[in-house]
């Protein structure tokens, strides 16, 4: 063939390959103008043969890439909304399609019921779609994640923990960030379906892991909830009322709770060693008594005007939570010194926490959207402890206020190419300053802020390729009164690559690199003593953290069985450790830099719908944790987890399990777990629903052994805590609803409280 055949051959290929090329973009809305997230989109050939499919974003647009041209039919659906099908012809290389409007289809969604695995794979997340089942036998938003069965996530739906093997979960309803009182109280009926990013990208950029629950939203109407669960075998309970009304676009909801435990135990004991220059002494104690008291409320305003275009919202909250009584006696000897020494320590504290927090989020365009937050909190924290030992006492008084402002402004884009920008500024500052009577007269005042500027890029290329670019800085300043400022500016990112396999298997591979400041209880010249001869000083000197994590995940999906497995790799450099030293006969427990901490982690997660009734999931975790530097240490762990679940009606059937566990913590304390298993069962019928529950029912010798060797001072010891014994629990829930049913709103109370206090534990 001559070249100009050759020519001729290379254009008309060309020519196909750039008409195979040609896209399709359109959106899908409400009647009234809403967006509909998650929309199935599916591009099918005149006798019904698919082609493509894609999911509509979070704002409701969606496109298709390399469409020959050609007739074809265009169909999209949502669950909830009547499925939309109609004739569509392809014959240029853009294809701008008007908006299409979806009508609501309350039977639909009423009525679906998933029969195969409910988990669809979708480029950057994992759509979930709740079946009847699972969404019948849930009380809150806890209930329903457990009853997913997410690989690669760990749920404890009664504390609110939801972690996956590198971290905390960030929870979100409707894109917005939540916290553990906004998820327990969404009704699973008002939950459409669940997003899970196991390779956050977007607006979800910087998380470990990410789960966004789409809830539907109504306006008119109201109601009014109670729960009550109560602790059987020692005293512990969690009491929680909350009202809405709504009328038109604002709503206005009240919450408050009550939540309080007590108990007694009597059988730690444990080991300690001194070694000072020229002797040695090693203290036993055993535990006459140990009681445990503390308590908790809240209540919180929250007004909410939203509209097609924006949202706004205002909450006020305030948290109290106190520990009025905690007493310990023990039994102690000193070798070579004292025999039957008694020692009593005291402890209490009391903290109250107002908050106001100011949200709003607004369309700019088609696609463009900003999102501000602007909380402030205030905090008054006091401790107290009294601590005797034959003729030695020791007393502290501690009493803190600290101010805490954290503003933050994220602009999201999304382009036509399957691709989008973030662009997020946010600052944290806090102020506290602590007065210290006792012992140790001290005053503190330390300031900590923290910048934080990034730009996440993400793109998709086809079907098959995903890329996701984070890359910003973090200014890093602190200082403590009389010190001089300390100050950083150093650079934080992290970079994403997935590869789809199928449509039933994904690779993610990512690294990220960022920094952080010691914990804000470590940096002060405070000093408490701690017993006769122990005495804890803070460090205002020690350096920023600098942090790595590498990672890999792979997941597939097999007819009913779900696979997910992971390995990671993560390091803290110039981690603060404790460190022991000697002065005047006394041991000095402070806080030093200059080690590294190294963790790898590997886990496998199984999944199996065995029937529409019967679900269950294998979990197993390997675990390595090295420090290098000025400590050496080393631990292994291997252990594992079992979830299952029996639907039959209204009762459902859990049964959970764990084996023992091991670890080396951030403290350089070796930490061995003791297993746990346990039986729940329940009762959910209109809109009640009733639960009891038994933990570790045939066990009542479950320990904690903790361990730590240093050149001068060792311990072991072997703590029996109350709360993994044998224990039970019942569980009350009743809703009332007035008006037109409204989806339950959340409780946006952080009831998580901060202090720089230094405290002896």
């Amino acid at each position: 063939m001559n070249k100009v055949g050759i020519l001729f051959l290379f254009f008309c290929l060309l020519t196909i390959n750039i008409q195979a090329q040609s896209i399709i973009a359109g959106s899908v809305k409400t009647t009234d103008g809403q967006p509909i997230p998650d929309a199935s989109i599916r591009l099918l050939r005149q006798d019904s043969t698919f082609v493509q499919g894609a999911v509509s974003d979070s704002i409701g647009n969606y496109t298709l890439d390399n469409v020959k041209y050609g007739s074809y039919l265009l169909s999209i659906s949502s669950i909830g909304y009547t499925t939309y099908t109609n004739s569509l012809t392809i014959n240029q290389a853009n294809n701008n399609l008007a908006v299409i409007h979806l009508s609501e289809d309350n039977i639909i969604l009423q009525e679906i019921e998933v029969k195969s695995s409910s988990f669809i794979r979708q480029k950057d997340r994992v759509l979930i779609i709740p079946d009847k089942q699972q969404a019948k036998h849930a009380t809150t938003g806890y209930d329903l994640l457990y009853n997913l069965f997410i690989p690669g996530v760990n749920i404890d739906r009664r504390s609110g923990s939801v972690k996956t093997l590198g971290g905390e979960v960030t929870l979100y309803i409707n894109g917005r960030k939540a916290d553990y009182h906004e998820i327990k109280s969404l009704r699973p009926k008002d939950i459409e379906k669940v997003e899970y990013f196991d390779a956050p990208s977007g607006r979800y950029a910087g998380d470990i892991a990410s789960i966004n629950y789409i809830v539907k939203q109504e306006n008119t109407g109201g109601y009014v909830t109670l729960d009550a669960e109560q602790t059987i075998g020692y005293l512990k309970g969690n009491y929680n009322a909350a009202a809405k009304v709504s009328r038109g676009n604002t709503s206005y909801t009240l919450f408050a709770g009550h939540t309080m435990q007590e108990y007694e135990e009597n059988d730690n004991n444990g080991d300690e060693s001194y070694v000072f220059p020229e002797y040695t002494i090693t203290k036993n104690s055993n535990t006459d008594l140990n009681k445990v008291k503390n308590d908790q409320q809240y209540a919180q305003l929250n007004v909410v005007n939203q509209n097609s275009k924006r949202t706004l919202q205002g909450k006020f909250s305030f948290v109290h939570r106190g520990a009025p009584e905690n007493i310990q006696n023990n039994r102690l000897t000193y070798s070579g010194l004292y025999d039957d020494v008694t020692s009593h320590t005291f402890a209490k504290e009391n903290s109250l926490m107002p908050s106001l927090d100011l949200y709003g989020n607004f369309q700019l365009t088609q696609n463009q959207w900003l999102e501000c937050s602007l909380p402030f909190v205030y905090t008054h924290n006091s401790y107290n402890r009294t601590y005797t030992e034959n003729d030695f006492s020791s007393y502290s008084d501690v009493k803190e206020d600290m101010y805490e402002f954290k503003p933050s402004i994220k602009y999201m884009l999304q382009m036509k190419h399957q691709n989008t920008l973030t662009v997020e500024l946010k600052h944290f500052h806090r102020i506290t300053a602590s007065t210290y009577r006792g012992d140790y007269a001290s005053w503190q005042h330390l300031w900590t802020g923290e910048t934080l500027l990034f730009a996440t890029y993400n793109q998709h290329f086809g079907g098959k390729y995903f890329f996701s670019g984070r890359i910003g800085f973090s200014s890093l300043q602190y200082r403590l009164h009389g010190h001089d400022k300390t100050a950083y500016i150093s650079p934080r990112g992290e970079v994403m690559f997935g590869y789809h396999i199928n449509d039933k298997q994904q690779v993610y591979v990512g690294r990220a690199i960022g920094n952080a400041y010691p914990g804000i209880n470590t940096i002060n010249n405070a000093e408490q003593a701690v017993d006769m001869l122990h005495i804890r000083r803070g460090n205002p000197d020690l350096d920023k953290i600098k942090m790595y994590t590498t990672n890999a995940n792979y997941n597939a999906q097999f007819g009913r069985f779900n696979l997910f497995a992971i390995f990671m790799y993560s390091s803290e450099f110039d981690t603060a450790l404790p460190y022991f030293y000697t002065e005047n006969n006394q041991l000095i427990e402070t806080f030093q830099d200059g080690s590294n901490y190294h963790q790898l982690r590997g886990g496998l997660d199984l999944t199996w719908k065995a029937t529409d009734a019967f679900h269950i999931m294998l979990s197993g975790r390997w675990q390595y944790n090295k420090i290098t530097g000025v400590i050496q240490e080393s631990q292994n762990s291997v252990y594992g987890r079992l979830n299952a679940n029996y639907f039959w009606k209204d009762f459902a059937i859990n049964l959970y399990g764990q084996t023992q566990s091991r670890a080396l913590n951030l403290n350089s304390v070796y930490e061995w777990q003791g297993g746990n298993y346990g039986l729940i069962l329940s009762w959910h019928h209109g809109n009640w629903s009733a639960e009891a529950g038994a933990n570790n029912l045939f066990w009542d010798r479950n320990k904690t052994w903790l361990s730590m060797k240093s050149d001068v001072y060792n311990y072991n010891r072997f703590i029996y805590n109350r709360a993994n014994q044998q224990s039970g629990y019942v569980k009350l829930a009743y809703t009332f609803d007035f008006g037109k049913k409204t989806s339950r709103d959340w409780k946006n109370v952080d009831t998580n409280i901060n202090s720089a206090i230094l405290k002896t534990e």
